[in-house]
């Protein structure tokens, strides 16, 4: 029933775009400027995680990240695999407005466009960063949630890169994983263990965090350039 409002949806949003042109800015705006998509829950992150020295509560922290890479991993390995839609924009018999600036984030030039977009990777990381923070502070998580509802989901649909159920998909999975990994007491424990025994060089921490939070800000371009690399360079030495 839900895939069958899809199309509606997406064209009634869209609608938007085409009939107002300062609409059609400030979507294209928010949509394409990470500072502007993700500056919220971003900041939220890092101010949870240096509010006090808790280890209880990084460690739960340190635990809903991994769940929220592995998350991403997920949903783009899905979009890569599962067989659904393209992209609405992509789509000529939809008719959607033109828009000059399609919000995806600039990755490496060797990085494959891709063509499904069930779920949505960008709403399952900000979705599952929205997690982490409402499971800490509930009124932080809560404008977290609506942020990204705005930013990665009404603007993101309106802009025609991606369907409702694509976000829906995108909140249910980042959702769904942080949750259940949060209630792992297991995984906890050991991300609170790690940070005893780093307690001496706790700087090496936040650097790391640093370095995470940064890639994460342009959806893992960083890591995914990488792991393209080493696919290449893997695929080169097999040839020759």
């Amino acid at each position: 029933m839900f895939f069958n409002l899809d199309v509606p949806i997406l064209v009634e949003l869209n609608s938007i775009v085409a009939n107002n042109q300062l609409a059609a800015k400030v979507f294209c705006a928010v949509g394409s400027n990470p500072i502007l998509r993700g500056g919220p829950v971003f900041f939220f992150m890092a101010a949870l995680w240096f509010s006090g020295g808790c280890k209880m509560r990084r460690g739960r922290m340190l635990a809903g990240l991994l769940a929220a890479c592995l998350a991403t991993f997920l949903s783009v390995s899905l979009q890569h695999h599962l067989v659904t839609h393209i992209r609405p924009f992509q789509d000529p018999a939809l008719h959607l407005a033109h828009i000059d600036a399609v919000p995806e984030v600039a990755l490496p030039a060797m990085t494959p466009r891709l063509i499904d977009s069930f779920p949505s990777d960008t709403a399952t990381l900000f979705f599952s960063l929205a997690t982490i923070i409402y499971l800490e502070h509930r009124m932080a998580g809560s404008i977290a949630f609506l942020w990204s509802l705005i930013t990665t989901g009404f603007v993101r649909v309106a802009l025609g890169w991606h369907y409702p159920s694509d976000i829906a998909g995108g909140i249910i999975l980042g959702v769904a994983f942080v949750y259940l990994f949060t209630r792992f007491q297991t995984i906890e424990t050991v991300f609170e263990r790690w940070l005893q025994l780093c307690e001496r060089r706790i700087y090496i921490v936040h650097a790391l965090l640093f370095l995470f939070l940064a890639d994460a800000f342009s959806l893992f371009a960083g890591v995914r350039g990488i792991l393209l690399l080493l696919l290449a360079a893997r695929t080169s030495i097999m040839k020759s």
